[in-house]
């Protein structure tokens, strides 16, 4: 008698159920991995972009500012030099007294985004509903402003990738620049 060698239809199924598994955790862990990195890497340089802005201000002797713009889901800023020695102001920068120096860079660190997310996530120094501020607030602008002394306009930018969050706060007069970070579940003071 010659007998069938083979897997039968429920063996087949039931690997590929434990492959299939196997891929989604897989998937799944990379996603979470890859919204982590692109959360330190936009933070990183958002913070970057800050100390640098206020080396400019001392090194040059001359007020400095970023300012941010939104356009859509887009977001960029500009670094702008005092052209009359008043601060950089919005009303210098549209009658181009105010300077840029450098390009205007555009956000890009998908998915995470500059914004406020969207569930139920506490404010640290406000203790209100973050989804409830601007994502971008110095002043009552969105112009970050460094005195030729070091000194900053307060504020912050809010980055999010849906879940998890980072609030970079510039403070002042130190021009000291926190990094507050939002794990979905309690925040951390960070670097």
């Amino acid at each position: 008698m010659h007998r069938q060698q083979g897997q039968s239809l429920t063996e087949l199924i039931v690997v590929l159920f434990i492959i299939s598994t196997t891929l989604l955790a897989t998937m799944s862990a990379a996603g979470t991995a890859r919204k982590r990195i692109a959360l330190t890497a936009a933070t990183s340089e958002l913070r970057a972009v800050f100390l640098n802005v206020r080396a400019l201000a001392v090194a040059h002797d001359r007020n400095t500012a970023i300012r941010f713009r939104q356009e859509g889901q887009t977001w960029s800023w500009t670094i702008y030099e005092d052209g009359d020695g008043d601060g950089v102001r919005n009303d210098d920068i549209t009658r181009h007294t105010d300077f840029p120096i450098g390009r205007t860079r555009v956000f890009q660190h998908p998915p995470v985004r500059i914004g406020v997310p969207s569930g139920p996530v506490i404010d640290p120094t406000t203790g209100q509903l973050l989804s409830l501020r601007l994502p971008v607030r110095f002043g009552t602008s969105m112009l970050c402003s460094f005195s030729r002394e070091g000194e900053a306009t307060n504020g912050s930018v809010v980055l999010t990738d849906g879940r998890n969050t980072t609030i970079i706060r510039i403070s002042g007069r130190s021009a000291l620049v926190n990094v507050m970070k939002w794990d979905g579940k309690k925040w951390t003071v960070g670097v």
